[in-house]
């Protein structure tokens, strides 16, 4: 075999220009599932080194011939859909698992494409441009400390170098989003919605959900997704109507905050965001996989979760959150076309049992994400769940101010009773305990004391409420919001004076 693969080589070289060839150092071990060349079944075999040479037609340096190689027991052979059918590898880190996969998935694929570098840096531009639009239209949920969080997360789980030559890394954007969205972008960009967040409930749920992302962008389905697509739109056609899009987007964003805090905020331009913007985006950049690779991605979740030691079931149980989820608000994530009845649930029972119990102390490390998730939850009228999720932070000891006014709010909306009227009045104090200086407790407050039936203590509080507003527009606190709320103030102390 060595003297064939030598005579191809010498053959090859006499119409090609050999450009320097990349040898990438690994060590695996692996066992001959069948006879190859010399090495008989069930013989152990050692995995040195990956050679990439890349062949260019000197009459035509457009032209490209990707070849990659395996170092074979020092026996250098060239990767085939034979030889990687008859390799049964033996992973004992992360990086192996990564390494096995390129070798037996991707190196093949990349021999009959090409590396396709003019497509590849198309879906880039495509990818940032797009992160660049939600990066300047506010969409972005920046909290250092939960990004900070999943970077220590995907620091395990990533690949530390790519053997097929990519350059990029796996980088985390968190989008400010109630919907249950996560996706990996062909340039290494991870985006997560805080919906997802706030709906699993174990660190083994979130590195099981990571991995499953990551192993799509390892293994190279975006591109092997647009190589069968039929067409694509061209580029200027797309970003018309993606700019359509995103500045509704925008106006949803900015009409949010401007409103007063009652609170909701864009969930409107968010939903616009995740449907038909997110739709577009994953169609033209290779993201909507098929069962097939899904399933792909599910099993190497799994070892990923086996080799780190997290509980190997915990993709199983995120998903059935993200499924209880969608039954509950009749809902579905653009990233999850495919986890529709039957497929989620065959898929839930093929992964194992989704019966782990939620982690206090993970559900504390999202709990930022969880109050965003809610405020969102409230805008949309769905104060249940809202409920749900700040009950969550109160119970672990997290809650922030907001928290419990989302709370009492979504107490004003689903009842009017004295019980529910004193409970929200205790959340309002609790919230006063913890930040007094929460401008947004005075309206809370206000109404509470009116849904009591205390008028005079509320137009008391209205009084001090006008003036503490004056005092922040002296501060050049926004003058949209307080303005808004000096107006509303003046004229709910008129009506209760006159009642």
């Amino acid at each position: 075999m060595k003297k064939l693969l030598v005579a191809i080589i010498f053959i090859l070289s006499l119409f090609l220009c050999h450009a320097q060839p990349f040898i990438y150092e690994i060590n695996l071990s692996a066992t001959l599932i069948n006879r190859y060349e010399g090495f008989e079944k069930g013989s152990q075999v050692k995995i040195s080194g990956v050679i990439h040479e890349a062949l260019v037609e000197p009459y035509n340096q457009n032209r490209i011939k990707d070849l990659y190689y395996i170092r074979l027991n020092e026996q250098l052979s060239l990767v085939t859909r034979g030889l990687v059918d008859k390799l049964n590898f033996e992973c004992k880190t992360v990086q192996d698992i990564w390494n096995s996969e390129i070798i037996k998935k991707v190196f093949v694929s990349l021999q009959n494409k090409g590396i396709q570098k003019e497509l590849r840096l198309e879906m880039e531009q495509d990818a940032l441009e797009y992160i660049e639009r939600l990066n300047s239209n506010g969409l972005r949920y920046n909290e250092p400390y939960l990004e900070n969080y999943i970077y220590g997360l995907i620091a395990k789980i990533a690949p530390v170098d790519f053997i097929d030559g990519r350059p990029e890394n796996v980088n985390v954007i968190i989008l400010d989003d109630a919907s249950l969205n996560v996706g990996m972008y062909p340039n290494g960009t991870l985006m997560i919605t805080t919906g997802i967040l706030s709906c699993l409930h174990s660190e083994d749920e979130l590195v099981a959900v990571l991995s499953h992302e990551i192993a799509h962008f390892v293994l190279d389905h975006q591109i092997q997704n647009v190589n069968k697509a039929v067409s694509r739109k061209k580029r200027a056609e797309f970003w018309t109507a993606f700019a359509t899009g995103v500045t509704a987007v925008a106006e949803g964003a900015i009409a949010a905050n401007n409103q007063n805090y009652v609170p909701g905020m864009a969930t409107i331009g968010m939903a616009i965001l995740s449907s038909s913007i997110a739709s577009q985006m994953i169609d033209r950049l290779g993201m909507k996989y098929n069962h097939e690779q899904e399933g792909e991605a599910d099993k190497l979740a799994k070892r990923i979760l086996s080799i780190l030691q997290y509980d190997t079931n915990a993709l199983s149980t995120a998903l059935a959150h993200i499924r209880e989820v969608m039954e509950t608000e009749r809902s579905d994530g653009m990233y999850f076309a495919s986890f529709t009845h039957p497929a989620l649930s065959d898929r839930i029972m093929y992964l194992g049992n989704s019966q782990m119990p939620p982690d206090p102390n993970f559900e504390k490390e999202i709990s930022f994400a969880v109050t965003s998730t809610a405020r969102k939850k409230y805008g949309n009228g769905r104060f249940r769940q809202a409920i749900d999720l700040v009950s969550q932070n109160i119970v672990n000891e997290v809650a922030i101010s907001e928290d419990f006014i989302l709370k009492a709010y979504c107490l004003f909306a689903l009842y009017n009773n004295y019980q529910s009227n004193h409970e929200a009045m205790s959340l309002i104090n609790s919230a006063k305990e913890i930040n007094p200086s929460d401008i947004n407790i005075y309206k809370a407050e206000i109404l509470a004391y009116l849904r009591l039936g205390e008028r005079e203590t509320a137009l008391r509080l209205l009084q001090e409420y006008e003036s503490k507003l004056i005092s922040l527009f002296r501060k050049d606190y926004s003058a949209h919001f307080i303005e808004s709320e000096l107006s509303w103030s003046k004229n709910m102390q008129i009506k209760l004076k006159g009642m």
